[in-house]
């Protein structure tokens, strides 16, 4: 194999294809990326053997071949050269990919492409379309809703369902980690098959992490297709294409949407300004966040007062104006999930949906009806 690539895209693409290499394989070749050369393009692939990756890139070819070569390896030196293209090739015998540039010359050795696992196709009986930016935007909307540890394993998982609602065909996207859930809804024109897909965390960052590549290419449009155990996202960006494909999770998400986890109605409605509440939330952290961040939120006739405990060394308060509909409340909650929540909303004004000081409230962006974050108060007994 010898070939001339062009160096700014080969790191982009080489460094999406090293978020899917195994970072703790007790097997060598699941820590490399098999690189492929043909007619005129460079086929790049890796796995964990829970996600998989097939890029295809143009490229100048002098001798067509195929070698695996350690991921981090690859990557960290082709992000020191300071050139437009570089030169790659390998020696069969000694098993030594050779990179050229005007100035310098490295050799890595390489393990046989022979070697390395082949990657799963999705069938093409279920299929929908997406846009890259919605589905980069969808993603920024829920997944702050979940820790990277826990206890259970469906909770570091993504719902991606379909539903029938009001006459329309919606993709609802849910992450939850029992302690806060949200919810993000979109109008699609899926099959005739409604399905619920359970998708890894880090496949869907991953995944966020190519949407946000190809955005920047100018391009808009992903293919998605899925299988009983598999999900597949083909993104295409003229000569370049990428298929990113990830297991699925065998289970049964949580019934998310009975009245006990996400409330209908309501005793308690409060609207206020999405910025006060950001800054007068993260005053009081000062005092508290060495407390899982913990806050009192009391509602007055015109006004809200956010508070921290008192004890013998510390206590703090501040007061911001809200409109307040119906009964007065006071409740405790981790202010960081509503901190979270501001930092994804797109309009000004801020919803608090509450029921009582004990059950789930839920929280919205007052101009997004499609989007909405249910948190658990902290019961103080």
């Amino acid at each position: 194999m010898k070939i001339t690539v062009e160096l700014a895209q080969l790191i982009d693409l080489a460094d999406i294809a090293s978020r899917f290499v195994a970072k703790n394989a007790t097997l060598p070749i699941l820590q490399n990326i098999y690189m492929k050369a043909s007619i005129d393009s460079l086929i790049i692939r890796s796995t964990d053997m829970e996600k998989y990756i097939e890029i295809e890139m143009p490229c100048k070819i002098s001798a067509e071949g195929s070698i695996t070569i350690n991921a981090k390896t690859f990557l960290d030196i082709i992000r020191s050269i300071e050139e437009k293209e570089i030169e790659i090739s390998i020696d069969q015998k000694s098993q030594v990919m050779t990179i050229k540039w005007s100035k310098d010359n490295f050799e890595i050795n390489w393990i046989p492409a022979s070697e390395y696992v082949a990657l799963p196709e999705v069938p093409n009986d279920n299929k929908i379309t997406l846009e890259s930016q919605m589905f980069s935007q969808w993603i920024e909307k829920v997944e702050y809703a979940v820790t990277d540890k826990n206890f259970s394993p469906v909770l570091t998982w993504i719902l991606l369902k379909s539903k029938i609602e009001d006459n329309n065909k919606k993709l609802i996207f849910v992450w939850t980690d029992s302690f806060r859930l949200s919810e993000y809804k979109i109008l699609s024109n899926w099959n005739d098959n409604e399905f619920s897909l359970i998708i890894p965390k880090n496949s869907i960052n991953d995944f966020k992490k190519i949407a946000d590549y190809q955005i920047s290419q100018e391009n808009n449009e992903i293919q998605v297709k899925y299988s009983d155990n598999l999900i597949s996202l083909q993104f295409n960006m003229g000569k370049i294409k990428i298929m990113a494909t990830s297991l699925l999770i065998q289970w049964n998400f949580p019934e998310y949407d009975r009245d006990e986890i996400m409330p209908k109605k309501f005793n308690t409605k409060v609207l206020l300004d999405k910025n006060l509440c950001d800054k007068s939330i993260k005053k009081i952290w000062i005092l508290t966040r060495d407390i899982n961040n913990f806050i009192q939120i009391q509602t007055e006739k015109d006004s809200i007062t956010i508070s921290s405990w008192k004890t013998d060394k510390w206590a703090g308060t501040t007061t911001i104006p809200a409109i307040i509909e119906w009964d007065p409340i006071t409740f405790w909650i981790n202010g960081r999930y509503i901190t979270d929540f501001i930092r994804t909303m797109e309009w000004d004004e801020l919803l608090f949906n509450i029921v009582d000081n004990q059950k789930p409230l839920t929280v919205e962006d007052k101009g997004n009806a499609a989007y909405k974050y249910v948190v658990r108060p902290l019961i103080n007994n």
